[in-house]
């Protein structure tokens, strides 16, 4: 489980956002800003589009988790690979299971 300790003690608990459809760069930007640097990032469906964003790089070193099926399928599978790692859906439920909790988008 992606459980934390900040530095003055506090327990952290980092959450997988999964995420389904397609963000524009403001709604990324969002995401980031509104996120815990220690959360996950999961997308699926036309959320890996996300490939495509400019605002890709302002995740840093978060973790970027792309269902490769669903990118295969649009055509995504050469675009920004060093970038996110790419999952099949056992690994999507293994992720689910390293998380406190999961946030679907």
């Amino acid at each position: 489980m992606c459980a934390i300790r900040s530095a003055l003690g506090i327990l952290i608990m980092a959450i997988l956002h999964i995420i389904s459809k397609h963000l524009d760069s403001s709604a990324l930007t969002k995401l980031v800003a509104r996120s815990d640097p220690n959360d996950g990032y999961a997308f699926i469906d036309d959320g890996v589009y996300v490939q495509l964003s400019k605002e890709l790089m302002a995740f840093g070193a978060r973790p970027i988790f792309v269902l490769e099926a669903h990118a295969e399928e649009r055509g995504l599978t050469k675009v920004n690979t060093d970038c996110v790692k790419f999952i099949n859906m056992a690994d999507l439920v293994k992720l689910t299971t390293r998380y406190t909790s999961s946030m679907s988008w």
